[in-house]
């Protein structure tokens, strides 16, 4: 009987089934080389065996040439036993670098500040009476609010409630908080008086103020007892001492002043009286008479600085120094500085500035441009504009936060009565709008609380005060 041959694994060539080593590679030959050789019968197709003899053919050319090869490398070093688990005894190799020498870990940086919550808006009614003005209660928990029905009001923020009410001899185009006690209420047209209420007793009538015709504005002075008032058609400017009344002195302007603020010159408190002229109906230029009021007579140390032709609503700088406003007719805006030498530096804004205020230490000042409807953003230190943001409305007036971080822009525009509505919110460093949020109809009026947390809009045709609450 002849005897079987079958294709070597490793070199393919035919060797006798079952031989343990192959005569043409003298390679041994187990079992599993062996079964696998077996399991090629005849029976199997052709193609299969022609694989098998290709692909050991190959194996056998790469394990001869690697074993042809010598490292050029040597023989490697013994492994390094593993310490058991949990066993601190193996110390780390001498070569090993050392945690110190990298300093310490690098410390991951603080996260950033939590940011405030955005401002939501709420209203509440004040009845059948239209408001022209509001201002906060000292403790931030009501408002005063003045009428078209000649009264002034008291309303709690939290219910809307009303918890007092004064008859005021003429309706109050704006209010004044003087000393966190009083409340001043200026008719502009057809008074001559201002009504002061004393709001630690409503049951008392309002003291009277004979100011002279069309007041234009009121301050506090430092004292603590005393105010200054102007006015504009009779163009005076008196002095006058709180609760009594009395009247201490006045002087006597060559223009209508309409505003008046506490500045510090030459290291004391002076008044600083901004007014104009008109000629046929037309500005014809205006000026800011500055005088120490605590000098006698009155208004001895009084001095004039010309300061453009139609200025309007202005701010103080933080030291007193300087005053900030529009002027409407040339557009521009102006930076007068009083504490010693004067110095007038000017920047060119929007169309129709109506007022301009001070944000960031003195850093910004912000104009509304009511014609443009838009704010000029302006660096004091360059006098350049930084930016102009957009307004969703006409902006009307406006009042920052005590911290001087956030101006609220009331957007009723400036027809009387208003009648756009919602309330602009600019904040951040570099200023922009971080809201816009919805009020009642005829937006006329903002104010802000004392801590900066609450601010308020009255809206005339609404006959509604709007809340803003973080």
């Amino acid at each position: 009987m002849s005897e079987r041959r079958v294709p070597c694994p490793s070199c393919g060539a035919r060797i006798v089934e079952g031989a343990r080593k192959c005569r043409a590679c003298k390679a041994w030959l187990g079992e599993r080389h062996r079964g696998s050789a077996a399991s090629l019968s005849g029976r199997e197709p052709r193609l299969a065996r022609a694989a098998v003899s290709v692909a050991s053919g190959v194996a056998a050319v790469i394990i001869a040439t690697i074993t042809s090869l010598k490292s050029p490398v040597g023989e490697a070093p013994p492994l390094t036993a593993l310490a058991p688990e949990g066993d601190a005894s193996v110390s780390a190799p001498d070569d090993a670098p050392n945690p110190a020498a990298f300093g310490p870990d690098p410390v991951p940086p603080p996260p950033p500040p939590e940011p405030k919550g955005r401002w939501r808006a709420r209203d509440f009614r004040i009845g059948d009476v239209h408001p022209l003005d509001v201002v906060f209660n000292p403790s931030g928990a009501s408002v005063y609010v003045s009428g078209d029905d000649a009264s002034l009001r008291e309303y709690t923020l939290e219910s809307g409630e009303i918890i007092h009410k004064a008859s005021v001899p003429a309706q109050g185009d704006h209010i004044r908080l003087l000393f966190d006690r009083y409340v001043a209420v200026l008719r502009h047209e057809d008074a001559a008086r201002i009504p002061v209420m004393d709001t630690t007793a409503w049951d008392r009538d309002p003291v009277l103020l004979d100011v002279g015709r069309t007041p234009g504005d009121i301050v506090a002075l430092p004292d603590g007892r005393t105010v200054v008032a102007a006015t504009t058609d009779t163009k005076r400017v008196t002095k006058f001492e709180l609760p009594t009344g009395v009247r201490l002195a006045n002087i006597t302007l060559p223009h209508a002043t309409g505003q008046l603020f506490l500045v510090q010159a030459e290291g004391r408190p002076y008044i600083a009286a901004l007014g104009a002229l008109t000629h046929a109906g037309r500005p014809a230029g205006a000026w800011i008479d500055l005088f120490d009021p605590s000098e006698s007579p009155f208004g001895a140390t009084r001095r004039s600085i010309a300061v453009g032709r139609e200025p309007r609503e202005g701010d103080i700088t933080l030291d007193g120094g300087a005053v900030f406003f529009p002027d409407r007719l040339s557009n521009t805006a102006i930076l007068l500085s009083v504490a010693g030498v004067t110095e007038t530096r000017k920047a060119p804004v929007g169309v129709g500035p109506t007022a301009g205020f001070l944000l960031h230490e003195d850093r910004y000042g912000i104009t509304l441009n009511a014609d443009a409807r838009t704010a000029s953003v302006i660096d004091l230190s360059t006098m350049a504009v930084k930016s102009t943001l957009q307004l969703s409305g006409v902006p009307r007036t406006g009042v920052t936060s005590p911290d001087r971080k956030t101006l609220f822009v009331a957007l009723g525009g400036t027809q009387w009565p208003p009648s756009g509505s919602g309330v602009a919110v600019i904040a951040g460093d570099p200023p922009r709008v971080v809201a816009s949020l919805p009020t009642g109809k005829g937006a006329c009026a903002v104010a802000v609380s004392k801590d900066g947390a609450r601010a308020v809009v009255a809206s005339y045709w609404d006959r509604s005060i709007t809340v803003l609450e973080q």
